[in-house]
């Protein structure tokens, strides 16, 4: 991923959504360190999508009003702050060990082990699988993903395959 495919990604995102979901994956790289050997590693990948949601509403409490019409608006930009505070992660990461960001299908597929780790550990080319047929077969994405890690559930499945909508 060049810079000019970085900016692009981050160009589907409005200002608000960029905002609130670099404040939480700071805050989640805080929590990791400080709540990881008191909390499960599956709730912390729950952590960014339950706090990107949290803190959307409270901006839309806040500046847009209405919070019982438009709770579920803000839930579902909630949930697109959670997507990006996880590729915002994967990305620092990558440049930081890397020094250099990979393709668009890369990071959806370090995105789809990152967040699929808890439950098991999934190879390069499964997570590159996943990431695809998330895109296009969204049922035969959620199959994968349960056939593969034995111990997760649906919900799991829906939540990285609802977060690749957004990466």
């Amino acid at each position: 991923m060049d810079l000019l495919q970085f900016f692009t990604y981050l160009r589907q995102y409005n200002a608000d959504v960029l905002a609130i979901g670099g404040l939480v994956a700071v805050a989640c790289f805080f929590l990791e360190k400080l709540l990881c050997k008191k909390v499960s590693a599956k709730l912390l990948v729950f952590a960014p999508f339950l706090l990107g949601a949290a803190l959307y509403l409270a901006y839309g409490a806040l500046f847009v009003g209405n919070v019982a019409e438009n709770a579920g608006a803000f839930i579902q930009h909630g949930f697109s702050c959670g997507s990006f505070a996880t590729a915002a992660r994967v990305i620092v990461r990558q440049l930081a060990v890397k020094g250099q960001l990979s393709d668009r299908a890369a990071l959806r597929a370090q995105c789809v082990r990152e967040m699929l780790a808890p439950y098991c550990e999934i190879g390069e080319e499964e997570a590159k699988k996943i990431a695809e047929l998330a895109e296009t077969d969204e049922a035969g994405a959620k199959a994968l993903v349960l056939s593969l890690c034995e111990g997760a559930d649906e919900g799991a499945a829906e939540l990285v395959i609802g977060a690749l909508k957004d990466i």
